[in-house]
């Protein structure tokens, strides 16, 4: 059981060892060999450390849209800026700092070198196990860390249940970058019951066509069925339809343009010897669907009253599932039972973070708490389906779905002149620089960079672009791509297969740099596109 006490360390260094100084049992002062990784029971934590205020900070974020980066404490927050709506969708409105640089479930600081081993770098890193999102500032000189419960206090949250209160065990660990990060990878895994033996992965589904970003929400079965065989031509594994099927957000039956159901596709994409995949979002619905009109009572509600909002999107503001109450629960199974009787069982959930936002639930938990039960609740419905979670929080996450997207949505262009503001918002680069720094949670889960492209209909992107999105998605290990056959040339078509190929082969990737990978003895650098010392050209810019 962890302590909700407050807990104050010092990070020292004699000659080149480091030594952890302070309350480490609650008790009486100790000290402990950060080098190993210490784990301590804290409600709340501040680790003092002799960086400097201009140290590289890793900045993790709450969501797979949440900008996560190597950054610098000189710099302003690695945020979203001047843009709420973004913020409530993307971000956590209820523990977002402009005035700090967060992290969520854990952050680590560049330490100053020793004189004794010129040119060795070393980094604290400071996280949350259990499954649990810890809060976490990086500040000149120190880090501060707390639960979310606490965190959101500080800004007025409603804060539900005596979790919020509960103490997290925290890991602390100092280390050369790719050794420390190793280290905490494994304690996390630990943590949530992933490694005692090696992951139990469902099979591979291979490669995914997704219709998303060539057709977007204007599919129809003729769209698919169009798609199908030259799909298993090309090699993929798995054909998912994405958002545009559904009458409307909430109201999960096929619109008119699938007229002969969602049954149908499926039998046909099994025909062809693949898997069929279903985009949902089941925490969320619109304020037009049955559930919003007909049992509000169901949606996690504001201190007004009123439905709390969930995040914006498709020009509204979206509702979401208050899963603690036993009623919302029965409805997220009968929804999946629903669409995996259908015959899809490759599943691409989205939206999930909406089921922790903070409002008033049935019952008092955390809000963490209440998304895991959620999530927890589509696993019995499915328990052999493939789960890739979208818009998922990564802690709570672990150990129950397969796959998480651990970068923001990528694009057909490179970045977005408009939104230099927002680093959640589509584009490869932003996708990019996320999935690169989160790839040390490829160890625990499947992680899903977002599609690769080679076609250059209806893309900006140049064709070095497009080969830097397909070596990410086989460094990650989760290949995707939305490029439809008929858009393809013949050298564009050789390369999808070539990737298609490739995926199926397994592809050994390690990692050799903060940006750098190794993949089946090539060496791949990530560096030059996430943060260019040359112009980036106009052609592959949205603007």
């Amino acid at each position: 059981m962890t302590s909700p006490v407050s807990v104050q360390l010092i990070l020292t260094r004699q000659d080149t060892t480091w030594t952890l100084q302070g309350d480490l049992t609650g008790q009486s002062p100790q000290t402990a060999d950060p080098s190993v990784g210490v784990v301590l029971p804290a409600g709340s934590l501040v680790v003092e450390h002799p960086g400097r205020d201009t140290a590289e900070l890793y900045r993790h974020g709450w969501t797979s849209w949440s900008p996560s980066s190597w950054w610098s404490q000189e710099r302003r927050p690695w945020r979203v800026w001047e843009n709420p709506e973004r913020t409530a969708t993307a971000e956590d409105p209820a523990t977002d700092r402009y005035d700090r640089h967060r992290s969520y479930l854990l952050t680590a600081v560049e330490l100053p070198e020793s004189p004794d081993a010129p040119g060795e770098v070393e980094y604290l890193l400071v996280g949350s196990l259990g499954g649990r999102s810890g809060v976490l500032d990086a500040l000149p000189g120190r880090i501060e860390a707390t639960t979310l419960g606490r965190a959101g206090r500080d800004h007025g949250e409603i804060v539900e249940g005596s979790d919020a209160d509960a103490g997290i065990d925290w890991w602390i660990g100092v280390g050369p970058e790719l050794e420390v990060f190793a280290r905490w990878t494994r304690a996390l895994a630990d943590s949530v019951g992933l490694s005692a033996e090696p992951r139990a992965r469902r099979d591979d589904p291979g490669p995914v066509w997704s219709s998303w970003y060539s057709w977007f929400e204007e599919i129809t079965a003729e769209t698919i069925e169009s798609e199908i065989l030259p799909a298993a031509a090309n090699g993929y594994g798995v054909v998912q339809i994405d958002d545009g099927w559904q009458r409307a957000v909430g109201d999960w039956q096929p619109n008119g343009d699938f007229p002969e159901g969602m049954a149908a596709l499926a039998e046909h994409i099994h025909d062809a010897d693949m898997e069929a995949g279903l985009w949902l979002a089941p925490f969320i619905v619109s304020a037009e669907s049955p559930v919003a009109r007909l049992h509000p009572e169901l949606l996690v509600r504001a201190q007004s009253g009123e439905p709390a909002v969930a995040g914006y999107n498709w020009a509204a503001p979206y509702y979401a599932l208050d899963c603690t109450r036993p009623e919302a629960l029965a409805y997220i199974r009968q929804l999946i039972e629903q669409v995996t009787g259908w015959g899809y069982g490759y599943l691409k959930l989205d939206f999930l973070n909406a089921a922790a936002i903070r409002g008033v639930r049935h019952r008092r938990v955390d809000r963490e708490a209440a998304y895991r039960l959620g999530l927890e609740a589509i696993r019995e419905a499915a328990p052999h389906a493939y789960l890739m979670a979208s818009g998922a929080l990564i802690a709570p996450s672990l150990g129950v779905v397969d796959g998480i997207r651990v970068g923001p949505d990528t694009a057909p262009y490179w970045d977005n002149t408009e939104r230099r503001c927002d680093p959640s918002g589509p584009g490869v680069r932003n996708a990019l620089r996320a999935a690169v720094a989160r790839s040390w949670l490829s160890d625990i889960v499947d992680t899903d960079p977002d599609v690769a492209f080679a076609r250059s209909r209806g893309s900006l992107l140049s064709p070095e672009a497009c080969a830097v999105t397909r070596d990410m998605a086989l460094v990650a290990g989760v290949v995707g791509c939305s490029d439809p056959d008929a858009w393809l040339t013949d050298a564009e078509r050789r390369q999808v297969r070539d990737l298609c190929v490739r995926a199926l082969a397994k592809p050994k990737a390690r990692r050799t740099g903060r940006y750098c990978f190794e993949l089946d003895g090539r060496s791949i650098d990530f560096e030059p596109w996430i943060n260019p010392r040359f112009r980036i050209s106009d052609r592959i810019l949205a603007k």
